[in-house]
């Protein structure tokens, strides 16, 4: 008993067994309306098809007596069994004039009045002789003999009647047959139900399996797609995730090895000429200080970056916004950096493409030009040429820091912006980059509203990253208004 409990709960509780259930439900729903529906449709169509045959009779027993007698006078008399003299008007005597005894295959389900509208048959309650309310014909059937209307027949509204046996029988067989198509039905719901489930829960199955390997630490899955349905965009994207976790967790071992080197080594050189001071082996001069302050101002950059980088993407990062002229900091950055690309043999030039004012917290802006430029710098060589252009488009202001330099590889591109990644580790390393000024710029820019974007054409030919700001619109004697 205990056992059956838990296989219920099993096949109630799985995909596979909702899918059953779904469909015995519906096909069970479906064949109760059905056999409802064909159960009162055949019986409703049987007692109309049974009206439709007593009024036909009654019609052809109204003509027959009329070609015989010349009147209908007579006429119930006969259809009770019995009549009077000379087909005369029944005595006063016999049976309830209301009673509805009819010889042949006739029920009492159709009433009949003359060209008058006088009831000749019984009619919802009106005698013979009576005259019934013109509403009561409003669905009566007209008998006509010699081009005139002799009599009209009149289905009754409020008769209830039996079926016959052979009828009855009739109809409950087509209820069986069609109880009998809907339990096939049901049936066939049934094993379309497990035939679609399997193929629905196949693929489900296999991303079950893949995503618990993916959970122990196995990053290397790859689900095959079968299909272009939801279910194979879904198993796209786990492929997709997979592979970002994968590159994730590959750049974050490659992180530990680059913060591993880039910290072990200025703290191996200090700590060397401590101990060797210590030691009196050797005596701090001008030259070793320097070396040590240097080995010193790398590790604080290096703490600082990851410091900003943190406060920009977690929100903690103070700004202090303000309206700025991007054309005049340009300028400047264009006078800093002019002499040191001169001095490598790079070309520098400033484009003013005429930059409306926009909001922005000058310093963080300022540093992530200088980011920008002195990456361009780092990657284009002696000959080469680095461009600082500025224009206002469609109410946004674009800053691009455009170089001749190495280029980024169409399969880079995406993740160039990421935390630790470098294009080519080994130069980078061996320049002391640990790959975050790129993400820098990023988190610097979207915190203040802006964008940032790369375009390059390939290795070799030339790189451009372009910020872009919403340009304030407001005019100098606005901000001053209010005190900006």
């Amino acid at each position: 008993m205990k056992g059956r409990g838990v296989k219920k709960i099993e096949i109630r509780d799985s995909i596979r067994g909702k899918f059953i259930l779904s469909y015995l439900a519906v096909a069970l729903i479906v064949v109760g309306f059905v056999i409802v529906f064909v159960y009162l449709n055949s019986g409703q169509s049987l007692m109309s098809l049974v009206v439709e045959q007593e009024t036909a009779a009654l019609k052809a027993s109204v003509l027959a007596y009329y070609q015989e007698y010349g009147t209908l006078e007579g006429f119930w008399m006969a259809n009770r069994g019995f009549s009077g003299p000379g087909g005369g008007p029944p005595p006063d005597e016999g049976p309830d004039m209301h009673g509805d005894f009819r010889a042949g295959n006739l029920r009492g389900l159709c009433g009949l009045v003359d060209a008058e509208g006088k009831v000749i048959l019984p009619l919802d309650g009106a005698g013979p002789g009576e005259t019934v309310p013109e509403e009561f014909l409003k669905y009566a059937i007209e008998v006509e003999a010699g081009g005139r209307t002799i009599a009209r027949i009149v289905p009754e509204r409020k008769r209830e009647f039996k079926l016959s046996s052979e009828e009855e029988l009739y109809l409950n067989r087509m209820t069986k047959a069609v109880a009998l198509a809907g339990l096939s039905g049901a049936a066939l719901a049934i094993f379309l139900g497990v035939l679609i489930s399997s193929g629905i829960l196949k693929p489900i199955r296999r991303l079950t399996l893949a995503s618990k390997a993916l959970a122990a630490g196995d990053l290397s899955q790859n689900v095959e797609i079968t299909s272009k349905d939801e279910l194979g965009q879904l198993t796209e994207t786990f492929n997709r995730m997979s592979a970002d976790l994968a590159r994730v967790d590959s750049q974050r071992k490659r992180l530990t090895a680059d913060i591993t080197h880039d910290l072990s080594t200025p703290l191996q050189i200090i700590s060397g000429y401590i101990e060797m001071v210590e030691d009196e082996t050797i005596q701090l001069t001008p030259q070793r200080i320097r070396i040590i302050k240097t080995e010193l101002d790398h590790l604080r950059r290096l703490v600082s970056d990851l410091t900003t980088l943190s406060q920009a993407e977690g929100g903690g990062l103070t700004l202090q916004p303000e309206p700025i002229q991007p054309a005049e900091l340009l300028d400047q950055l264009y006078s800093t950096y002019q002499p040191i690309a001169a001095g490598q043999g790079v070309t520098m030039r400033f484009a003013d493409g005429g930059g409306a004012p926009l909001t922005a917290d000058p310093g963080r802006l300022r540093q992530t030009i200088q980011n920008l430029v002195e990456n361009a710098l780092r990657y284009t060589p002696r000959g080469g040429e680095i461009t600082l252009s500025l224009q206002t488009e469609a109410g946004r202001v674009k800053i691009a820091v455009t170089d001749t330099g190495s280029g980024i590889d169409p399969a880079d591109i995406p993740y160039v912006f990421d935390r630790f990644y470098r294009v080519d580790p080994a130069r980078d390393a061996n320049a002391g980059k640990m790959g975050l000024g790129l993400s820098i710029c990023r988190a610097l820019t979207v915190v203040q509203g802006g964008t940032i974007a790369v375009r390059s054409a390939g290795k070799g030919k030339g790189t451009t990253f372009e910020l872009s700001f919403p340009a304030d619109r407001r005019s100098a004697g606005e901000r001053k208004l209010y005190g900006e």
